[in-house]
């Protein structure tokens, strides 16, 4: 891979046409890709989902993106080099579900991705299980409700991006999307934090009870 350092005024919107050459025929695609590097002590691989922002043909290019994309978002970006196609793909999360990297798609259009899709992959885990959040009974704090996931998406990324947390999450709950904040134990917890919903402009959220993801203590 190229080592050099990525162009400052390299900007996702100059990105042509032919640079995805790869175009998916739905929202999902599988690619016959293979990963560049060695995978990282204490993870392994597995397959599921990433999300996919640029397919080029030059590999500085390739790499210029993919150095703007460690910055840009709050997740792993990879760059693969498929030899069959002779493209290098760069893509971003590792997530078991499509569902998991929805909100990297959205937040990858909102930033100039225009053709960001959700791929079928191999993605990298925690090979220890002691690691892996574990789901219980706690509160969220639910700040938006539609029956579009198109909005949803887009409120989703917006909130991030506005209260700089990765815990905000889209969950469905027939026939609404509904955007969430928080893993709370109590609902004590999550009614402090209301405070700072507000404060960042959510005028009505409110308490609910679901469940959550926890850490191993």
């Amino acid at each position: 891979m190229a080592t050099g350092s990525a162009r400052e005024e390299f900007d996702p919107q100059t990105l042509r046409d032919d640079d995805f050459l790869l175009k998916p025929s739905s929202d999902l695609h599988t690619p016959s890709t293979r990963a560049a590097g060695i995978t990282p002590v204490g993870t392994q691989q597995t397959q599921g989902y990433r999300v996919q922002i640029g397919a080029v043909l030059d590999q500085g290019r390739a790499e210029d993106l993919h150095k703007v994309a460690r910055t840009q978002f709050r997740a792993p970006a990879y760059v693969f080099h498929d030899v069959q196609t002779r493209l290098y793909k760069i893509q971003i999360g590792n997530g078991e579900t499509a569902k998991d990297v929805g909100h990297l798609r959205a937040e990858a259009k909102g930033l100039g991705y225009r053709e960001a899709f959700v791929v079928r992959t191999r993605i990298e885990v925690s090979s220890d299980p002691v690691k892996r959040p574990s789901k219980i009974q706690g509160y969220r704090l639910q700040i938006f409700s539609a029956s579009s996931q198109q909005a949803a998406d887009q409120a989703h990324a917006k909130a991030r991006q506005a209260l700089q947390r990765d815990d905000i999450y889209v969950e469905f709950e027939p026939p609404f999307f509904k955007v969430r904040i928080g893993n709370f134990r109590s609902r004590k917890s999550a009614e402090a934090f209301m405070k700072t919903v507000v404060a960042s402009g959510y005028d009505t959220p409110f308490t609910v009870e679901t469940m959550i993801l926890v850490s191993p203590e």
